[in-house]
């Protein structure tokens, strides 16, 4: 079987960065095609930056100020990594598409286009599902397009909603499917770009992950 060469990825965070400490673990075990090329957040301070450099990844700390060229400074960086696919791994900023189309990916922690958009994210998404009494949540891949939370879904993991959750065991439960929900993502995505396999997309159906846990921070 062919095997698609690594795709350089780009990631973009605000929190504390551990989806992108498991996609490098999974690019260690060599269960993910890709390289980490940058990990980038547009906030001081932030957690995931010092994980990150602790793993002896490229990051950049963007200052958000002037606003009006943030947008243009997080291309070049992206652009001076050679990145191939930028990855939101817990980014709360709404990111500028523009020629990334097809080249972006979201992660979310909810069954969209259930619970999503913006103000929408870590515990307001899981009072969101707790608060309408669904049973069932997951996590959600989808390709990023000019709103928050609303580009065409790649793949879905789902889980149960338990009667006695409350929003932080629920995010618990939840991220356990992220951990395999991305490296899947961005591993159908390398096979696309090599030529191996159709664009990833929902084809008119919500597609469900099948893949067995292979990584651990």
């Amino acid at each position: 079987m062919n095997n698609p060469s690594p795709v350089r990825l780009g990631c973009l965070v605000s929190g504390r960065g551990r989806s992108v400490l498991n996609l490098q673990t999974c690019i260690e075990n060599g269960s993910l095609p890709a390289t980490i090329a940058l990990v980038a957040s547009t906030k001081p301070d932030v957690e995931a930056i010092r994980h990150a450099r602790q793993r002896g990844l490229p990051c950049a700390e963007i200052s958000d100020q002037p606003r009006k060229t943030l947008d243009d400074r997080l291309d070049d960086a992206l652009h001076a990594a050679k990145v191939d696919l930028v990855v939101l791994a817990g980014y709360l900023r709404l990111f500028r598409v523009g020629h990334w189309v097809d080249r972006c990916l979201n992660i979310h922690p909810a069954l969209l286009p259930r619970h999503g958009g913006a103000g929408m994210w870590g515990h307001h998404v899981h009072q969101s599902v707790l608060a309408a009494g669904d049973k069932e949540s997951g996590c959600t891949v989808h390709w990023v397009d000019d709103r928050f939370d609303h580009g065409e879904i790649v793949l879905q993991r789902r889980c149960v909603v338990e009667d006695q959750d409350t929003p932080t065991t629920l995010a618990a439960r939840v991220f356990e499917e992220e951990l395999v929900a991305l490296p899947e993502a961005i591993a159908r995505v390398a096979r696309w770009r090599n030529g191996l396999a159709s664009r990833p997309s929902s084809g008119g159906t919500i597609p469900t992950s099948t893949a067995e846990r292979s990584c651990n921070m």
